[in-house]
Formats: C-alpha cells, sequence, structure tokens
C-alpha cells in the first residue's frame, strides 16, 4: 500500500476535489468523524466544508491547514468498504490523526480502487499535529498495515507489467482507467522538461498532451487534458481534464517533473548524443534506417512532419534510462531543421564535418558546437530551435495549446535583438 500525503491551505479545493468525484458517481464517502450529518444521513460540500472552516482558528501559525492524504492498495488487491474504512482508521489514529475531524472517500474512476483522507494539521487550539518524519512515519504505518490486513506489498508492483503498458484501446472501453494506467507509468519512469518531450513519450501509448487555458471569475487557470490517439496521432476520442484522472497528472504536477527532470537529465545528454551522431555517421539514408539503427543502441526516435512532409519536430528516446530529449535540447547541430535537410539530401552529411561534430570520442565532447563550456549559448539556441519547431507544428494544425508561449518568446526575442543594436550604437 502506497501512500501520498500532501498539505494544502485550500479546504475548498481538497474536499471539492472529493466531493466532484462523489456527484459523478465517481466515488463514495466510507467514513466521517467529528463531522455534521443531516437527517437522512448524508455528507455534503457545505457542510463539511462549514464544519472544518469553523475549527480552524483565526489567530493560526500554521499556514498549511489542511491534510490531503491518497491510500493507494496494490492494483491486483480488492478489498470490501469495510476493510478499506478499518485501514482507514488504523491509519489515521497510527498517524496521529485519530481525534481529528476527517472525511474519507472512496474512489472507483479506474480500475485501481483507492481511498482519500482529507482533514485538518491543528486542532481546536491552533496546536500543529505533529508532523516530524511524516513520510518516514508513513510507509512505517502502512508496511505494517498490509501485515495485519495481509494486503499484496507495494514492492510487488512489477516492473515489466510498466514497460509492457499498452496502448490505449477504443475497443475495450474504459478509456480513462488505460489512460491513467499509462499515465502512471510514464511519469513514475520517463524524465522530460518539455510537454513536446512528454508527447513523444505518450505518442507510443497511443495518447497526447494538450495544454488548455481557462479565466474563472477573473482568475486565470492552466491545465492539461490528455486525449487518446490513432497510429497518425489524429485524436479519436474526446479529451479527458487531468482533474477527472488525479491530480498527479495535472498542470502543477507535470511542470514540477519538468523542473526536476532538468537537473537529472544534464549529465545524461553527452551519452545520448554520442549513441546519434554514431548511428548518423553511418549515413542512414531513410528515416527507417535511422529508426532501426538507433534501436540497435537502445533508443528510439519520434520524428514530427508538417503536411508538405517537412520535419518540424525530432525527438530521441531511451526507455531503459527513461529519459526524451529533443533534438535542439542535444545542441544546435542535433535541431529538427537539420535532419531535415539531411533526409532531403542525404548525399550531403553535415555529421561526417569534423570540424562541427569532432574527429573521436575526445573530439567529440570539445568541438566547438557540443563544448561544454559553451552550455548557456547551447541552451539559448536550443530554446529558439524548439521555439521555430513548436510554431512550424502549430501552423499546420498539429496538438498543442502553445500561442500564448510562442508569442511571449517572439516578444523576448525581439526585445534581446533591440538590446544588442542599441549597445552597439553606443
Amino acid at each position: 500500500m502506497i501512500a501520498k500525503i500532501s498539505s494544502t491551505e485550500n479546504l475548498g479545493g481538497a474536499l471539492g476535489y472529493n466531493f466532484k468525484k462523489v456527484e459523478k458517481g465517481e466515488a463514495s464517502i466510507l467514513l466521517a468523524t467529528e463531522l455534521y450529518q443531516d437527517r437522512e444521513g448524508r455528507y455534503t460540500m457545505e457542510e463539511v466544508f462549514a464544519d472544518m472552516e469553523a475549527l480552524i482558528p483565526r489567530k493560526c501559525r500554521t499556514k498549511k491547514t489542511v491534510f490531503h492524504c491518497s491510500l493507494n492498495p496494490h492494483p491486483d488487491e480488492k478489498l470490501s468498504d469495510e476493510t478499506l474504512t478499518l485501514i482507514a482508521k488504523d491509519y489515521m489514529e497510527a498517524l496521529g490523526y485519530g481525534k481529528q475531524p476527517y472525511i474519507v472517500f472512496k474512489h472507483s474512476d479506474i480500475a485501481r480502487e483507492h481511498i482519500h483522507i482529507v482533514s485538518l494539521r491543528v486542532n481546536s487550539k491552533g496546536k500543529k499535529i505533529n508532523d516530524r518524519f511524516e513520510k518516514r512515519r508513513s510507509k512505517q504505518i502502512t508496511d505494517a498495515l498490509e501485515r495485519k490486513y495481509n494486503l499484496i506489498p507495494s514492492s510487488k508492483v512489477s516492473e515489466k507489467a510498466e514497460t509492457e503498458t499498452p496502448k490505449v484501446d477504443m475497443g475495450k472501453g474504459n478509456i480513462k482507467e488505460q489512460v491513467a494506467s499509462i499515465l502512471c507509468m510514464v511519469l513514475k519512469h520517463y524524465r522530460f522538461c518539455s510537454l513536446g518531450e512528454l508527447n513523444a513519450i505518450l505518442s507510443t501509448y497511443s495518447v497526447a498532451v494538450e495544454e488548455v487555458k481557462t479565466e474563472f471569475r477573473g482568475r486565470k487557470y492552466d491545465g492539461l487534458v490528455y486525449v487518446p490517439t490513432d497510429d497518425k496521432g489524429n485524436k479519436i476520442s474526446t479529451p479527458i481534464h487531468a482533474s477527472d484522472i488525479g491530480r498527479g497528472v495535472g498542470y502543477t504536477a507535470v511542470q514540477n517533473r519538468m523542473q526536476k527532470s532538468k537537473q537529472v537529465i544534464k549529465p545524461l545528454i553527452p551519452a545520448v548524443r554520442r549513441k546519434v551522431l554514431e548511428v548518423m555517421r553511418t549515413a542512414p539514408d531513410t528515416e527507417e534506417k535511422l529508426r532501426k539503427r538507433l534501436e540497435e543502441q537502445g533508443m528510439r526516435v519520434v520524428i514530427r512532419k508538417n503536411e508538405s512532409g517537412r520535419i518540424y519536430g525530432i525527438t530521441f528516446i531511451d526507455d531503459e534510462g527513461g529519459i526524451a530529449l529533443n533534438g535542439s535540447r542535444l545542441g544546435k547541430g542535433y535541431a529538427a531543421n537539420v535532419f531535415n535537410a539531411y533526409f532531403s539530401n542525404p548525399t550531403h552529411n553535415p555529421f561526417l564535418d569534423e570540424t562541427l561534430y569532432g574527429s573521436s570520442s575526445a573530439r567529440l565532447e570539445q568541438s566547438p558546437t557540443i563544448q561544454p563550456s559553451q552550455s548557456e549559448t547551447e541552451e539559448g539556441d536550443n530554446l529558439v530551435d524548439e521555439l521555430i519547431e513548436d510554431m512550424v507544428g502549430e501552423s499546420f494544425g498539429t496538438m498543442g495549446n502553445d500561442d500564448w508561449k510562442e508569442t511571449a518568446w517572439q516578444r523576448k526575442l525581439r526585445r534581446q535583438s533591440k538590446v544588442k543594436l542599441r549597445r552597439r550604437k553606443h
């Protein structure tokens, strides 16, 4: 059993997320303690929110007063409501929340049933519930609960099953469950630094991700939707909002994943770049040959084209290492336009140019194009290359909604150019 704990100051958000699923019939309330129950024995969002909010002292030093936790049994585990209720009680008691008001929801919107618990991190006197070494203690508690209730240990999750995750199959139904399963594996195993790289990974499983922006009561919100696709990347189903799948696949979670990935991926770039260079020096004159030779190196490539057949994006994926890198992230000489020019005229192979790509592994790391000491300049070039690739892709109707990003980047680049011109004049 895996526990995921979070703290927030948004009580309405934590409760609303769960009650929304109850309204849709995708969740049910298993247990509530110290909370108001109406005459019919029901709990409503309004009453539970009012009860909990009233228990938070006005003068409270703790900012994040809300405790939100999900308990996730092994996917093969099928537990009764009674057992899940007992597990929730034991867990909250052992963690120190036994006397706190809390409500337990069972989610059944995906194949793996699990429970969510919302409580308060402060008591009625404003004193914070002890959260020292909370995650460590939580792991010890879940391990004990697995033994007490004879549950399948969370450590038994098969890594093989993760790597063999199937594509979305529209004929099987339960599309949301299939997409949720794919996202769970991808976000756990892979590292990526942009939505384009995430899309390259997801394309293997016939799923695409799109960014959406909405406005509600004068406030702007960023979000993600996931869309099943066919083998050509065309949408074949209604987009599924990330909030309907779970918090771990939403905009903030994916952004955090991308930020953390940048530092992890950085030292791995030279090895990937070397493999690509070695393959390109064998002069694969077709895209199919490039794919086959990269597979021999344990890598995959995803090539994106517009309607006229021009390559506007290329991503290299190391499945074993769990990383995806756009060509431009490897260096300016690996951008999509370089590969487009090569496949348009295979007789001219720029990767054989020793002045740009070096003549040996030693020179490879010291070549002008990919010299480590030029990382800052190179990163700027990569961002420009990615911007151009995204703009070309959008103009031909590819998936995504990054127009605002493109416009912002164009303005930034123009401002930088003007600054340079002014400096030269003076």
